[in-house]
C-alpha cells in the first residue's frame, strides 16, 4: 500500500475513501477518516507497523460510515487509540441507525440498508468529542475547523505542515461532474463553509474522494464550482415551482433533465438535498406553499 507524503509529516492513503495519515517524530500516527472495514485497514495497519508507526488516534471528519466505518479494526488493534469526531458526529457513529432514519424520514429498511452498509460493519464508538481551534495531541496541535453543511457535523483537520484534511466538504472533479446534485444537508451552512475556505492558511487539500492531493489554487477552484453547482440546481428548483409542485415531482425533473443516474439510496440521498435546498429558499424567504389533493405544492412567492 503507498502512502504518499504531501508535506512534511502529512501523508494520505488512496482509497475508495482517502485517509489522511499525520506521524508524529515519535512514530506514533493520528489517522483521518479510516474508511470502510475491510482488508484495506489491516494493510494500513501491516504498512504502518512495518515503517515502525503506532497509530494512537483517529478523527473522523464526519459521521458517514465509509469514512468512519473501519475504526473498529483500528480499534480492535490498539485498544488506547483515541477515536475522535465532532459532538454532532458522535451522535450519528455511536447510533448508526439515526442516519437510516433520518433519510428516510421514518422507519429504514432492507432496500436501503443492503445497499448502504457493509457486511463487515460492527459498532463504531467515539472516545472523544473535539471542538474547532486548537486540538492538542502529542505536544502538538493541528487545527480543527468547522466545515458543517455536507453534514451537521462535518470538520476540517489542518496539520502544522499546512495540509488541510477535507473529507467531503469537496469533491473530485470528475466525482463532481457525474454527480453535480451534492448530497448537502445544510445549503447555508454548505455556502458559508465554502466562503471560509477562502480565508484558511492552507497550501495543499487532501478530500475525501478525490484521485490526487490538491494545492490550493486547485481546491479554490474547485469552491467556486461546488458554488456553481449549488446555485444551478438552486435556480432549477426556482424556476420549476414558478408552478405549483411537490416535492417528488420537482426531484422527478431534476434526475430527468440533468440525467443523473442513481440506485434505491442515491434516490434518497438525492431527495435529502431537495428538502434541504426547499428549505433554503424558504429561509430567503422565496416561497410559499399549499396542500392540495393530499399533496403538498411549493410555488414561488
Amino acid at each position: 500500500m503507498r502512502f504518499k507524503n504531501i508535506k512534511g509529516n502529512s501523508f494520505y492513503i488512496r482509497g475508495g475513501t482517502n485517509t489522511g495519515v499525520y506521524v508524529f517524530n515519535d512514530k506514533s500516527a493520528l489517522i483521518i477518516d479510516p474508511g470502510l472495514p475491510g482488508v484495506r485497514p489491516r494493510n494500513i495497519i501491516r504498512d504502518l507497523e512495518k515503517e515502525g508507526i503506532t497509530i494512537k488516534w483517529m478523527i473522523n471528519t464526519h459521521e458517514h460510515n465509509d469514512h468512519y466505518g473501519a475504526g473498529y479494526q483500528f480499534k480492535e488493534k490498539y485498544p488506547n487509540l483515541v477515536n475522535m469526531s465532532s459532538f454532532y458526529s458522535k451522535l450519528y457513529i455511536d447510533n448508526p441507525i439515526l442516519f437510516s432514519t433520518y433519510i428516510m424520514g421514518g422507519n429504514t429498511n432492507e432496500f436501503f440498508d443492503n445497499i448502504l452498509m457493509s457486511k463487515n460493519m460492527k459498532n463504531v464508538s467515539i472516545d472523544r468529542t473535539i471542538k474547532p481551534g486548537k486540538l492538542h495531541i502529542n505536544g502538538e496541535y493541528i487545527e480543527i475547523i468547522d466545515l458543517k453543511g455536507h453534514t451537521a457535523g462535518s470538520i476540517g483537520v489542518l496539520t502544522k505542515d499546512k495540509v488541510l484534511f477535507l473529507g467531503d466538504m469537496l469533491v473530485g472533479e470528475e466525482l463532481l461532474y457525474k454527480f453535480d446534485l451534492l448530497f448537502i444537508f445544510d445549503v447555508e451552512a454548505y455556502l458559508d463553509s465554502l466562503d471560509l475556505l477562502h480565508t484558511i492558511d492552507f497550501e495543499y487539500a487532501v478530500l475525501g474522494h478525490c484521485k490526487k492531493e490538491l494545492d490550493k489554487l486547485e481546491t479554490l477552484d474547485l469552491v467556486k464550482k461546488h458554488r456553481e453547482s449549488v446555485n444551478k440546481y438552486l435556480k432549477q428548483i426556482r424556476n420549476i415551482i414558478k408552478e405549483p409542485t411537490s416535492l417528488e415531482s420537482i426531484l422527478k425533473i431534476i434526475l430527468n433533465e440533468n440525467n443523473l443516474s442513481y440506485n434505491y439510496k442515491e434516490y434518497h440521498f438525492f431527495k435529502s438535498t431537495l428538502v434541504g435546498m426547499i428549505s433554503y429558499l424558504n429561509k430567503l424567504g422565496e416561497i410559499k406553499y399549499f396542500i392540495e389533493d393530499g399533496d403538498v405544492l411549493y410555488y414561488t412567492k
